[in-house]
């Protein structure tokens, strides 16, 4: 499928969001900072750009950022 010019720049916009709100994310990453925290980071930061975190409610998911500690290969729900 080709993607018109409006399409394409709305998927830069998207992205450079995603960018974004990840950067963010990973600045506020310490040691005794809780998922919970990094959640509401990336929660409030997407909100603010106009945007919903996908993950969000979906399929009963209850937030907006899917993470784990450390070296766990798995998702995992923030607490």
């Amino acid at each position: 499928e080709v993607k018109t010019p409006e399409q394409m720049a709305k998927m830069r916009a998207a992205c450079s969001l995603g960018r974004a709100v990840m950067d963010a994310v990973a600045a506020a990453i310490a040691p005794g900072v809780t998922t919970d925290f990094l959640d509401r980071i990336c929660h409030a930061m997407t909100l603010m750009n106009g945007a919903y975190p996908s993950p969000r409610n979906y399929m009963g998911f209850p937030k907006s950022l899917c993470t784990s500690v450390n070296e766990v290969v798995c998702h995992g729900i923030p607490d």
